[in-house]
C-alpha cells in the first residue's frame, strides 16, 4: 500500500494556527482536493475537527483518535488502520495531518506531497515535525508545479 502525506508549510515549516491553516489559498486547497480525490484520508482528531465540513466529500475519511466518535470511522492505532486498510486491498492512502499524525506516519511514507507557502503568518503555532534535512535525505523531489504567486507544490518519492 502506498502511503502518501500531505501538507503545505511556510519557509520556516509552520502548518497551523489556532487548530486551521494559517492561510488560504483557493489554488493549494484545489489542488489538495484534485490530488486526494478518491482515496482514503487519514487524519487526526484535532483535523478532523478543524475540517470547515464533514465529511470531505468523495474521499473516505478516517480519523485516528482515543475516543469515538459518532458515525466516523475511527481507528485507535495506526497499525490497525494499516492492517485493515491492507486486507481491503486498499493501494494508496494520504495521511492529511496533523503534526503528530505525521510525525507517526512519516516513517511509512512512500510519498510527500508537500506545498510551500511564501506567506509570513503571524502567530502559527503548529510545525510540521519533519525536517527538510530528513526529507532529503530519505525522499527525492521528483516535481515542482507552481499554484499561485505564495505557493508552490512539489512531489517527493522515497529514495
Amino acid at each position: 500500500m502506498e502511503i502518501h502525506l500531505i501538507w503545505a508549510q511556510d519557509l520556516d515549516g509552520g502548518i497551523g494556527k489556532k487548530g486551521a491553516l494559517p492561510w488560504h489559498i483557493s489554488e493549494d486547497l484545489q489542488n489538495f482536493k484534485k490530488v486526494t480525490l478518491n482515496t482514503p484520508i487519514i487524519m487526526g482528531r484535532k483535523t478532523w475537527d478543524s475540517l470547515p465540513f464533514k465529511p470531505l466529500p468523495n474521499r473516505r475519511n478516517i480519523v485516528l483518535s482515543s475516543s469515538k466518535i459518532p458515525d466516523v470511522e475511527v481507528y485507535h492505532s495506526i497499525a490497525d488502520c494499516f492492517s485493515s486498510l491492507e486486507k481491503e486491498s486498499v493501494s494508496k492512502i494520504f495521511i492529511i495531518g496533523g503534526a503528530s499524525i505525521y510525525s507517526l506516519c512519516f516513517s511509512y511514507a512512500s510519498h510527500l506531497h508537500i506545498t510551500f507557502v511564501n506567506i509570513n503568518s503571524n502567530d502559527i503555532d503548529t510545525f510540521s515535525p519533519i525536517s527538510m534535512e530528513s526529507i532529503e535525505r530519505l525522499f527525492v523531489k521528483t516535481s515542482d508545479k507552481k499554484l499561485s504567486k505564495d505557493a508552490t507544490y512539489s512531489l517527493w518519492i522515497k529514495k
